[in-house]
């Protein structure tokens, strides 16, 4: 790993329980030498990614600045934007577009419909991994190595799950060839949600994926089989949008 990749770990070890934190405490977790701990936050802390408080430092303003910069300007949101009002309108389902990145899915714009659905995980919150119809979409693309690290990182020693390495071989497998996946339970109680992906059509990469949550009732009156069909097919046209 990289100074710099270290560095930005640094970033990492905030949360809610963990809004402040000092140097001390920063090596301690990231088993640095002080002196490197200093300079890391101080780095930080001149690209405005983390700032100063009561000799503590907090999550700085730039982030903020990059979240406007990322609502304004990213491909993905810019492309979605549009077909995901309008897949919500239609279904009265909340509807996000999600990643993948470093071990991590994250939901990167939702669009709700006018009545509130009590989601656990919103925009900018890490999802568990290979829970949920979005992160399982995701999971299921990567392919190779890095499917197996996930395995071993995330899944094989977390008794919550109950995959063997040929079992979740298998699951993967599966959603590739369906092309959607569709979760009960699994994020909230009381909540369906299918997903499907979202691919750069010039290179046939799986970018992302495209998601329809809502209480596993309406699903009934909607019938999950229509919602399939209307996600997987705003996924290929959000897909299409992302490349013209």
């Amino acid at each position: 790993m990289s100074s710099l990749s270290k560095m930005l770990k640094v970033l990492d070890l905030f949360g809610p329980e963990a809004q402040k934190l000092d140097a001390d405490f920063i090596a301690q977790e990231m088993d640095l030498s002080r002196a490197t701990a200093y300079r890391y936050v101080k780095e930080l802390c001149d690209a405005g990614l983390l700032w100063r408080l009561d000799g503590s430092y907090a999550l700085g303003p730039r982030l903020i600045e990059l979240d406007c910069m990322m609502r304004q300007n990213d491909p993905l949101i810019l492309a979605g934007h549009e077909p995901m009002q309008a897949l919500s309108e239609k279904t009265g389902l909340a509807v996000f577009i999600s990643v993948y990145y470093d071990g991590r899915v994250i939901n990167t714009h939702v669009e709700q419909p006018t009545k509130t659905i009590n989601l656990a995980f919103g925009r900018g919150r890490p999802l568990p991994i290979f829970k949920g119809a979005q992160s399982k979409v995701l999971v299921s693309h990567q392919k190779g190595r890095r499917l197996k690290r996930i395995f071993e990182e995330h899944i094989e020693s977390d008794t919550t799950y109950d995959f063997s390495w040929k079992d979740f071989l298998q699951v993967t497998k599966r959603i590739r060839q369906d092309g959607y996946c569709q979760t009960h339970d699994e994020l909230n109680l009381g909540l369906t949600g299918i997903a499907a992906p979202i691919n750069n059509v010039a290179n046939d990469e799986v970018v992302a994926s495209l998601a329809a949550a809502g209480n596993t009732r309406d699903f009934e009156l909607l019938r999950s089989e229509v919602v399939v069909e209307l996600v997987i097919e705003y996924a290929r046209l959000i897909s299409e949008k992302l490349n013209p």
